[in-house]
């Protein structure tokens, strides 16, 4: 009769450690999958900044092609129709002031293929510090799971005791009883 009634005891400390074992087990898988989503977010928002760098630059050199045709073509008209060499303040001075434009606008495409890409990459590297939080927390997570089993599983380690005989209480928690007054005196 002793066996059958130790046996229970054996399997609540059986079950009590594949559990132990299967909360670690998951912290550190979930402290993975962070890892792991992190690493992913991060290679594409990488991927994402380097195409909107190549984006930009394209983008710069095709407004680039449009305007040397726009100017040529600008200066061809300007150039028939007056029929005389430029003078100051006039056709080629705007001439200038539209390749001017043209110049900014084509910088403009290629600044904003790489701000993209900056805030990509910014966003990239935010992923990774999620990931590594997500991770720590997941453990952390694991732990105080672990310990709260450990909490159930063998108490606080003490146990206090209160007798109250004769107008005193005496209360024992391990090292010896101590005399508490319970009435007035």
């Amino acid at each position: 009769m002793a066996a059958a009634g130790a046996s229970p005891n054996y399997a609540g400390g059986a079950l009590m450690g594949i559990q132990a074992i299967g909360t670690i087990a998951g912290a550190f898988m979930q402290a993975d999958a962070a890892k792991a989503q992190a690493k992913a977010a991060a290679a594409a928002a990488e991927y994402n900044a380097v195409l909107a760098e190549m984006e930009g630059n394209a983008e710069e050199r095709r407004r680039r092609r449009g305007s040397r045709r726009a100017l040529s073509s600008q200066f061809v008209q300007m150039a028939g129709k007056s029929g005389v060499m430029a003078e100051e303040g006039g056709w080629l001075e705007r001439l200038t002031q539209n390749a001017e434009e043209y110049e900014i606008n084509a910088l403009n495409a290629s600044i904003a293929g790489r701000n993209t890409a900056r805030l990509n990459r910014m966003q990239g590297a935010n992923a990774l510090r999620q990931g590594r939080m997500q991770a720590g927390a997941a453990l952390l997570t694991g732990a105080s799971r672990l310990g709260g089993m450990a909490y159930s599983l063998y108490g606080t380690g003490s146990k206090t005791t209160r007798y109250e005989t004769g107008g005193f209480s005496s209360v024992r928690s391990g090292t010896g009883p101590e005399q508490i007054p319970t009435g007035g005196l």
